[in-house]
């Protein structure tokens, strides 16, 4: 659940300068769902993601509209992308090694999908890496480079699919700031700096099993420059986010819902025009049985 689906969607939308739609009315971020399970508040046990193998459904849905020629031009898209995750233990110096493994991609009735995409060519594409000690995965390999670079449109890579962790671990109560600077290539080059607050508030019950509730509030400023479609492009704007994940207290990571508001400016410097993006997204994560 990342930042790049929407940036480059934002781009190709832009790039693309497609005809007009009706300005549909953009849905409203809609606040972490509240506690229904039974919770145990205390205990001192220490979570860290570890060795598992869980099948899960991503889906993600994304509402764009832009400003453009005076006429405001809207992009809904929604997919669900089902996937294998395997952490094999034991750890070494890089971390855990970890495999994502393709199921399919299904995209929502009415999403459009670009048509250079043959969503079918997923099925077994692996993604290979390590999971760092404070739970990113650094991507070293995939069973098709090529096939998975035209993926990366509109799923990205699995950077940001588990949630930060501190590496000594997670406790009920744990709160702590992050700051981070990455560059991403999202349609051009982009660097995204974000400020980002997590907490574990709660102990619940959730498939089957004790886990800590990891809320996580972040604000990010994007900035990127670069050339699309043969014309230079320079990106600027700001976003929040906030979000909730659930980490079992045996390692496995169970899923988690995140919504994502930005305002972005795409400027097309050869035309002297700016074209203004507002964007809202929701992502969810679930286990599969």
């Amino acid at each position: 659940m990342h930042h790049r689906l929407l940036f480059v969607t934002a781009i190709c939308a832009v790039t693309a300068c497609r005809a007009p739609s009706a300005a549909a009315p953009a849905p409203e971020p809609v606040a972490p769902p509240a506690v229904t399970a039974p919770v145990t508040r205390g205990g001192g046990d220490v979570v860290r993601l570890g060795p598992s193998a869980l099948r899960y459904v991503l889906h993600q849905q994304i509402h764009v509209e832009q400003q453009f020629q005076g006429q405001t031009q809207t992009i809904d898209r929604g997919i669900r992308l089902f996937v294998s995750a395997t952490i094999s233990g034991p750890a070494d110096s890089a971390g855990y090694p970890v495999t994502f493994t393709l199921d399919s991609i299904v995209p929502d009735s009415g999403s459009v999908i670009p048509t250079t995409i043959n969503l079918a060519a997923a099925r077994g594409l692996t993604y290979t890496g390590r999971l760092t000690p404070s739970s990113e995965f650094r991507q070293t390999s995939s069973s098709d480079s090529t096939l998975a670079q035209s993926f990366a449109q509109i799923i990205g890579a699995f950077k940001n699919f588990y949630p930060r962790v501190p590496p000594a671990g997670l406790t009920l109560g744990a709160e702590w700031t992050d700051t981070t600077s990455t560059k991403d290539r999202a349609g051009i080059d982009v660097t995204i700096n974000a400020i980002s607050h997590s907490r574990a508030t709660a102990w619940e019950h959730r498939n089957g099993a004790r886990c800590l509730r990891l809320e996580v509030s972040s604000t990010y400023a994007v900035v990127g420059a670069g050339e699309q479609g043969g014309q230079p492009l320079e990106v600027s704007g700001t976003g929040a986010r906030t979000g909730v994940q659930f980490l079992a207290v045996d390692g496995r990571y169970l899923g988690g819902e995140v919504h994502d508001s930005s305002s972005i400016v795409v400027g097309l410097p050869v035309q002297g025009m700016t074209v203004p993006v507002r964007q809202i997204s929701h992502s969810t994560i679930s286990v599969l049985p």
